[in-house]
């Protein structure tokens, strides 16, 4: 999949609308893993989106299409017909749930009303010595999902705490791939979360766990890297 065929296929709306055939949202979300760009995009829309809420809401964006009607039609009836798709746009995108999301903090979170996939194991992930690689971990089969188990080398007051998972790319760059806050630790102070291992990719990735914003740990962080395996490669 490429640029193109997202563009001329509406690949973004109907992803969000969950309408994409199994090869196509697999092909999709592939791309997207490389192409952060992608993500960039729809947070740019999305802050136009809540934009021309707040001038509907407040009755300004009425008053100026009414004010400028006679003078300025073309104008206005297209900036009119722009916001109707956008805002109609984004009331789909608002009432998609995230059917799949890549972390959750419980794994029945990971595919929501469509059931839990099941566990293969856990992995703890902690601070190792003389070691570049803090984990090394298989990935699960398609339907499976990872649990790991986090040891921030601080404590944040409350204990809640904030997810960062990157992958690294040949040049060491480092690509955003999901985040989850509100994490609560568990009384080894561990703080589990679940991973839809399946839509990783193999290589190398950076956790990094910081206090969540209402903390006094913000500013805090932990950071490990994992190796992830295709888990064939494993077995051999």
């Amino acid at each position: 999949m490429d640029r193109r065929y997202i563009d001329d296929n509406h690949v973004v709306a109907r992803y969000l609308a969950d309408r994409l055939t199994d090869d196509e949202r697999e092909a999709f979300e592939a791309y997207y893993l490389e192409h952060p760009d992608v993500v960039q995009e729809l947070e740019a829309a999305a802050r136009f989106k809540v934009g021309l809420m707040k001038l509907r809401d407040t009755g300004e964006l009425s008053k100026l299409l009414q004010r400028e009607q006679r003078r300025q039609w073309p104008y206005f009836a297209a900036a009119a017909a722009v916001a109707a798709l956008v805002i109609g746009a984004f009331v789909i995108i608002d009432r998609t749930p995230e059917r799949h999301p890549i972390l959750a903090a419980t794994v029945e979170a990971l595919r929501g009303t469509n059931g839990s996939p099941p566990l293969t194991r856990d992995y703890a992930v902690l601070r190792t010595r003389g070691s570049a690689i803090d984990a090394e971990i298989p990935l699960p089969p398609p339907g499976e999902a990872l649990e790991l188990r986090v040891l921030p080398e601080f404590t944040a007051r409350p204990e809640r705490y904030h997810v960062r998972l990157f992958r690294m790319s040949a040049d060491d760059s480092l690509q955003s791939v999901a985040e989850l806050g509100g994490l609560v630790p568990e009384d080894d102070n561990f703080v589990s979360i679940f991973v839809d291992g399946a839509r990783l990719k193999p290589g190398q990735y950076r956790l990094a766990i910081t206090g969540d914003p209402d903390t006094d740990a913000r500013d805090k962080e932990s950071a490990f890297m994992l190796k992830l395996n295709d888990p064939s490669a494993t077995s051999r």
